[in-house]
């Protein structure tokens, strides 16, 4: 579909297999490094400002080490009543988020950061989708918490896993809930015309 220009390279500074799948679906190639950071909210941090500087610390965390290359980073948060929801600690942690989500709207805040350090470029911006859950039973949340699946998601779910049967509605970008902004993502890309 899309093709890499010619001297160029991407690398998806992630080890999301949902990352990996949304930019595979644009037909490119890219190589796959993910950054070793430390993934915490400063004091007063924004949902908003949290996935940004995330993003930007692991495209930048890559990016130093391979100069030429152009990185993607991206960072995903829940955000329900003004707190943030990470991934879950435990299946206690994963059920308390889970009902807390439920019968209500919830906003999904992912940063994307595109950079290449040698040509001093950085594009980065943030996108959010209102997601609402239907009313789940305690017995519901408990049964899904058992395929595993809430670990290692934030707010612990994957719409596009089994977890989609909750999602009721979504008022946005479908790829974003999901962990990357695809449709954003590859305007940046064909704007810097690393994309043709």
């Amino acid at each position: 579909m899309f093709q890499v220009k010619d001297g160029d390279s991407i690398i998806l500074a992630s080890e999301s297999t949902r990352r990996v799948d949304i930019l595979r679906s644009l037909g490119i190639s890219f190589s796959i490094i993910p950054p070793d950071i430390d993934e915490k909210r400063e004091k007063g941090e924004s949902p908003r400002d949290f996935v940004l500087r995330m993003s930007h610390e692991k495209a930048l965390k890559v990016g130093n080490h391979f100069p030429e290359k152009w990185v993607i980073g991206a960072d995903t948060v829940v955000v329900s009543k003004g707190k943030v929801l990470g991934k879950p600690e435990n299946n206690t942690d994963a059920f308390n988020m889970l009902t807390s989500l439920r019968n209500k709207w919830h906003k999904v805040f992912t940063g994307y950061c595109v950079l290449n350090v040698s040509k001093n470029i950085v594009c980065q911006d943030a996108v959010e989708t209102k997601v609402f859950l239907r009313d789940l039973s305690d017995d519901e949340i408990m049964r899904y918490i058992k395929t595993s699946e809430p670990l290692g998601k934030a707010g612990s779910y994957a719409v596009q896993g089994k977890g989609g049967y909750m999602v009721k509605e979504i008022k946005g970008s479908y790829s974003n809930v999901v962990g990357l902004p695809i449709c954003e993502v590859a305007e940046v890309l064909l704007s810097l015309g690393v994309l043709s």
